[in-house]
């Protein structure tokens, strides 16, 4: 049943969505401003079309950027109508993940049946990387209050769903609400997202109450949206996805958004994340033989990690702070010239020709192997990039960073130098 609350909102919903002028942002799409919850407007910006679907496109920790706007411009023509909203700009919280942990379910439920009011049409929640929580946590929280049938279930786009990032080597663990989820979906993973490898463990969890979790592979690429502006793989990369929604969309419509929402267990813990320094490695991880190509197509073995000081650092090209942390590990190989030491770093998942048109532009003065498929990464349980181990001359994992960090800083020098004796 509908409570008081409820058939209020919809009630003036319906009424600003007819009374309000269109005006045009973003290319002369239209937009309105939405209240929901007790004390919210939330902003919307519309591409409008004929036919009975929405998707109501919420956005990922890091905003709405262009190719999210390019790949809206086209859902029209296949009849989908595009409502997209930032409800952190909504609610003045900065980006970022642990905002997209914290928004509010009911929210979000709040703000699928103003959608409805306003459009009278069938809405397809959608989101992607750390959007994933707000787009299942408002699902969840809509299955509470409505019998209503007019919600299909969501897409999302190469889902982030971690409670924190782990301590270099060990597993991530995943908010609750992955657990709790029981809706139809429809998922886009990028291949060469640092998630693929657990990509299998999500799909296993979303899947385990029965409802159908359709996919679809990206492939060559780390995201479809990340870039700015949007590179030319990115938008080959997301053509083919208007048709292929539009065709997926009779599926979902024969498995109804279940009644009943399923039994959440208490919060995950968030409080780890980004390193801001060498952390002592505590995972129960050696280290790992490598049998990679460089980059000059060499083929590098390293079974012996003894005798000498290792640093491993996993990093890939579109990482921007991988990049910025190239010129200190020059450096670093610079000062640690003439010592047991030796600095090898992993390129995760991308061609040997996207690597070496990178370092025709940046200097790299240490060995790049290339890690073409990803394996050595998901091995090392990288979650995060870039990734350093820090190897004693014993052959054991002494520390480690799941970030960059200043490679100059002194007391980087005397903690790789304490572990050659």
């Amino acid at each position: 049943m509908k409570t008081t609350k409820s058939k209020w909102l919809i009630a003036a919903t319906l009424a600003l969505a007819l009374a309000c002028p269109t005006a045009t942002v973003q290319g002369a799409q239209p937009y309105l401003s939405l209240p929901v919850g007790e004390d919210t407007d939330v902003d919307i910006i519309r591409y409008t079309a004929e036919g009975d679907y929405l998707l109501l496109w919420l956005a990922p920790e890091y905003g709405f950027r262009e190719a999210h706007r390019q790949l809206a411009r086209r859902l029209p023509a296949e009849g989908i109508e595009v409502w997209q909203t930032s409800l952190a700009e909504a609610l003045f919280m900065p980006n970022g993940a642990a905002t997209m942990r914290q928004l509010d379910g009911s929210l979000v439920a709040d703000l699928i049946a103003a959608t409805h009011a306003a459009s009278g049409k069938r809405i397809l929640l959608a989101g992607d990387s750390y959007a994933t929580l707000p787009v299942l946590s408002g699902a969840h929280h809509w299955q509470q209050r409505h019998d209503a049938d007019y919600l299909l279930g969501a897409v999302l786009f190469t889902p982030y769903a971690y409670a924190s990032i782990p301590p270099l080597g060990q597993e991530p663990e995943y908010m609750p609400i992955v657990d709790a989820t029981n809706i139809p979906l429809l998922v886009f993973q990028a291949q060469n997202s640092a998630t693929r490898h657990r990509f299998d463990e999500l799909l296993e969890r979303l899947r385990r109450h029965g409802s159908p979790v359709y996919t679809r592979m990206i492939p060559d690429l780390m995201s479809l949206f990340y870039e700015e502006p949007p590179s030319a793989a990115m938008r080959d990369g997301s053509a083919p996805i208007p048709r292929s929604l539009r065709q997926l969309l009779p599926l979902l419509q024969q498995h109804s958004v279940p009644r009943d929402p399923v039994p959440m267990r208490s919060a995950a813990a968030t409080d780890g994340g980004i390193d801001i320094y060498l952390r002592e490695f505590t995972a129960d991880l050696r280290p790992l033989p490598l049998d990679l190509d460089d980059i000059d197509g060499r083929r590098v073995v390293k079974t012996d990690f003894t005798g000498q000081v290792t640093m491993i650092n996993f990093w890939a090209s579109w990482c921007g702070p991988c990049v910025e942390e190239i010129p200190s590990l020059n450096r670093l190989q610079q000062k640690m010239a003439g010592k047991p030491f030796e600095l090898i770093s992993i390129n995760f998942a991308e061609d040997r020709q996207t690597v070496a048109a990178f370092m025709e532009r940046v200097r790299v003065d240490f060995p790049v192997l290339l890690d073409s498929d990803g394996k050595q990464a998901e091995a090392w349980r990288v979650v995060t990039y870039p990734s350093t181990f820090v190897i004693d001359s014993r052959g054991r994992i002494r520390y480690g960073v799941n970030a960059a960090i200043d490679w100059d800083d002194p007391s980087m020098l005397d903690t790789l130098e304490a572990l050659m004796d």
